[in-house]
């Protein structure tokens, strides 16, 4: 049990806050690319284009490997999902010190819940491979609400499944979509720096960044006592 002072609420990011999902999406998304006799994406080409769902990648991993193909991206989308859900875990890797760290969140009873960009599809099967379904009893996908990050409306929905406000809560994530989604719902945040964010984080207006997960209760702990000092 830590001393440290915690939120109630903890909701986190999936893709690139606690796990490193490229790998495996660039070759679920590569194979069906290859299906259609196209060229595959490079690692990096694959990460810059994640953190915005399923559909949104498929569309520019189209447009990067040769003419657009607008009206076949529904169709590439379900192939790429029915792969990358049969192969959940081939290469993925849960970042350092995250497993410990929920760990010690769980132990001292701090909700936690997700709330990820990523479809229904994917999210279940990855959580379930990489062992870390169980710390989780909400998880909100994208692809199940009307509002997704950046959009507020993502992470008050995830509050509300998880019976929780945005008083006693802070989100952690890696990109610009989820410290955006922070800001709009009235939320602090903390950015991991070993994700996938596309700007620079001095621009993201997160109220604290990590570079390893193991410094994110030190970040909360300031979180906290700034929040009780205002």
């Amino acid at each position: 049990m830590t001393s440290t002072p915690l939120p109630r609420t903890l909701i986190f990011d999936l893709d690139g806050t606690l796990i490193d999902s490229i790998p495996d999406v660039c070759a679920s998304v590569n194979e069906a690319l290859a299906e259609d006799g196209r060229r595959g994406l490079s690692i990096a080409e694959a990460k810059s284009l994640v953190g915005f769902g399923a559909h949104v990648l498929v569309e520019k991993a189209l447009e990067l490997t040769g003419a657009p193909a607008p009206e076949r991206a529904a169709e590439f989308t379900r192939r790429f999902l029915s792969i990358y859900s049969a192969n959940p875990s081939r290469h993925s890797t849960v970042f350092p010190g995250v497993t410990e760290t929920l760990d010690m969140f769980a132990h001292a009873g701090v909700r936690m819940g997700i709330c990820t960009n990523k479809p229904v599809a994917t999210t279940f099967p990855v959580l379930e491979a990489l062992g870390l379904k169980n710390y989780f009893a909400t998880v909100i996908c994208g692809d199940a609400v009307p509002h997704r990050k950046p959009d507020g409306r993502h992470i008050h929905q995830t509050l509300e499944k998880m019976n929780a406000d945005a008083d006693t809560c802070v989100m952690v994530g890696d990109s610009e979509n989820d410290i955006h989604a922070a800001i709009d719902a009235g939320v602090p945040s903390v950015c991991v720096t070993f994700g996938y964010c596309h700007l620079p984080f001095a621009e993201l207006g997160a109220d604290e960044l990590i570079d390893h997960f193991s410094h994110l209760p030190g970040a909360l702990e300031r979180i906290v006592k700034a929040r009780s000092a205002a």
